[in-house]
């Protein structure tokens, strides 16, 4: 799905990288082993995740929430993959754009 999006990173498996246990420590631990700058985070996750530790390491903690409208209207409810299949991949790729640039 993600080079149907265009997408051009590289997928890293979190087990091949070295990292602490507990949920918070082991995502600052798997975002600084991947050079990340920013830890994109889903509303459920906000409710748990402790971001000092990402502080401690210059790594921003931005909440990611979809819009309630259009493609996105039933995305809480469902898979990205429901959206790539109403929409395509184009007009997927124009959705996740315009929500990552109103983020922004």
């Amino acid at each position: 799905m993600l080079r149907l999006l265009g997408w051009r990173g590289q997928v890293v498996s979190g087990s091949d990288l070295p990292a602490r246990s507990g949920r918070s420590l082991r995502f600052v631990d798997l975002a600084e082993a991947c050079g990340a700058r920013t830890y994109l985070c889903g509303t459920g996750g906000m409710r748990y995740l402790s971001v000092d530790g990402f502080t401690q390491q210059a790594i921003k903690v931005t909440a990611f929430r979809t819009p309630s409208s259009g493609a996105w209207a039933s995305a809480r409810e469902v898979s990205a993959v429901r959206a790539l299949m109403a929409l395509g991949p184009v007009a997927l790729v124009q959705e996740l754009s315009a929500v990552a640039a109103a983020q922004s």
